[in-house]
């Protein structure tokens, strides 16, 4: 080797390092100084172990002196060098200092290493005893070893850091949040009123329900709240909202359930007239039989608009269209037909097969109120004949000679039979209502005396769809009449309840 290399590791101050590692050196590289591990400065005169005896990890590192200097060796070549190299810096080079006058080696005085946790010492070289000597050479000595510590970061110590000072304050007032902030409450109800609106204003984005099976519960909320404000029936032809449109909306588009009458059909006279002395509930069982086959008049199809105004329980204005049929219910041809009286349960049987219901009295109030066609009531003998047959033709004679041929709605001819809140009370009975007066007031307040199957000639049967129109838009008549919102405007007692409902329409 070249030169002469003592290694001080930083990273294991506990390995021994031999006292001989001049030993290994050429013999041309001069005298190396004595090594010097301590904790503590080299004039304090601790006696230290010896390199040999390796403390445990507990204990605190001690210092080492190395054995007497060794001989001293021919003066090495400017070249050479005393290399101290630490982990993860560069190795420097020492500048080699000029020999005393002595000839004598200088020694080296202790240098600190400063480690975290750790001090190791790195012997500097010093003078050699007569300072005074050989000052030139203590000066360049001690600059080369100022030198070597500020290259080789010999001297470095480890600041304390206080851990309080690591944490940052990410959340500070002024610093804006990094996740996005929730949706405000106002703004679920703004975008669903928006939808709804989008909806509405293009139907055609969304498939529509067909107009028989719109329920109003999916389109307005039905609170609890005061009764409604009676509606005011418009009067007939009034030229109101509905007086024209109405009938567009009614006609014969809601009548499709009806069948159409066959050309080999019986005429009212021929049929009642084959009966016999049948009645009761055979003669209503014959009679909707041949209902249901379209033995009707056609005049029937064409259902007429009957329109209520008023307020809503909510206190907002509403305007309720139901479609009736334009006389009662009637077997035969336009030219030769009977209305024909039933029971509640033949009457429910044959709405509900034609999609109708029966009405409610302020409904047949609203109808008389509205009629193009206004007869005034024709009773007869009363008595147990008055469920015959014959007086059920002798009746419809009476009421076509006063229509006089006469067309359109017509009302004040019979008693209806309708749906009445009571009905829920009186299990099995029919309830009966009408037959207005001129001045417009009824002959029968609703009754329910008689049994369901009761009927006589007194009686008519007035069918109205199950499709009704509120504010211009079709929904079922029966969500109407349950609605605490709408009822009222259809039935002076309010909603009416679930079995009354599906009693006047199976």
């Amino acid at each position: 080797m070249s030169a002469s290399h003592a290694v001080v590791s930083a990273l294991f101050p506990r390995q021994a390092i031999s006292a001989t590692l001049a030993a290994n050196q050429p013999a041309t590289a001069r005298a190396v100084p004595d090594i010097i591990l301590s904790s503590t400065p080299a004039d304090s005169g601790i006696e230290v172990a010896p390199l040999d005896a390796v403390p445990s990890p507990a204990e605190p590192v001690m210092a080492a002196r190395a054995p007497a200097a060794l001989p001293e060796a021919a003066p090495a070549d400017p070249e050479d060098e005393i290399v101290i190299s630490t982990k993860s810096v560069t190795d420097i080079a020492l500048p080699q200092a000029p020999e005393a006058s002595g000839g004598t080696a200088p020694d080296m005085a202790m240098a600190e290493i400063a480690m975290p946790g750790r001090a190791l010492a790195a012997p500097p070289m010093r003078p050699a005893m007569d300072e005074a000597a050989q000052p030139e050479a203590y000066a360049a000595l001690a600059a080369a070893d100022a030198e070597a510590r500020h290259g080789a970061t010999l001297g470095f110590t480890t600041p304390e850091v206080a851990l309080d000072s690591m944490t940052t304050a990410y959340a500070a007032p002024d610093m804006p949040a990094t996740r996005p902030q929730p949706r405000p409450e106002i703004a679920a109800p703004v975008l669903a009123e928006a939808e709804a609106s989008f909806a509405e204003t293009i139907p055609g984005i969304r498939p529509q329900p067909r107009p028989e099976a719109t329920r109003v519960a999916a389109l307005l909320a039905q609170p609890s709240a005061p009764a409604a404000t009676v509606a005011e029936p418009v009067p007939a032809r009034s030229g109101g909202l509905f007086s024209g449109g109405g009938s567009r909306n009614c006609g014969t588009t809601l009548a499709r359930a009806m069948p159409r009458r066959s050309g080999g059909a019986a005429g009212g006279a021929a049929f009642f007239a084959a009966l016999g002395n049948l009645s009761g509930t055979d003669r209503d069982a014959r009679v909707i039989q041949e209902l249901a086959r379209g033995n009707m008049p056609n005049f029937l199809r064409r259902l007429e608009p009957v329109t209520f105004r008023g307020q809503d329980a909510r206190g907002a204005d509403a305007e309720i269209v139901i479609c009736v049929t334009p006389d009662y219910l009637a077997l035969g041809s336009d030219s030769d037909f009977v209305r024909v009286p039933l029971g509640l349960p033949a009457a429910a049987r044959i709405a509900g097969q034609f999609d109708m219901t029966l009405p409610t009295p302020r409904m047949v109030d609203a109808i008389y109120a509205q009629a193009d066609v206004h007869l005034s009531p024709a009773p007869m003998q009363a008595g147990p004949q008055m469920s015959s047959t014959a007086y059920f033709l002798r009746h419809n004679a009476t009421i076509q000679g006063q229509l006089g041929g006469r067309g359109g709605l017509v009302a004040g001819q019979k008693k209806d039979v309708v749906m009445a809140s009571r009905m829920a009370s009186a299990p099995g009975r029919v309830a009966i209502y009408g037959w207005h007066r001129s001045g417009g007031s009824p002959i029968q307040p609703v009754s329910t005396v008689h049994g369901a199957n009761y009927a006589d000639y007194s009686h008519g049967i007035r069918l109205v769809s199950k499709t009704a129109y509120l504010n211009g838009r079709p929904v079922s008549l029966d969500e109407l009449l349950g609605s605490s919102r709408y009822a009222s405007l259809l039935n002076s007692e309010g909603p009416l309840p679930g079995p009354v409902i599906r009693t006047a329409s199976r």
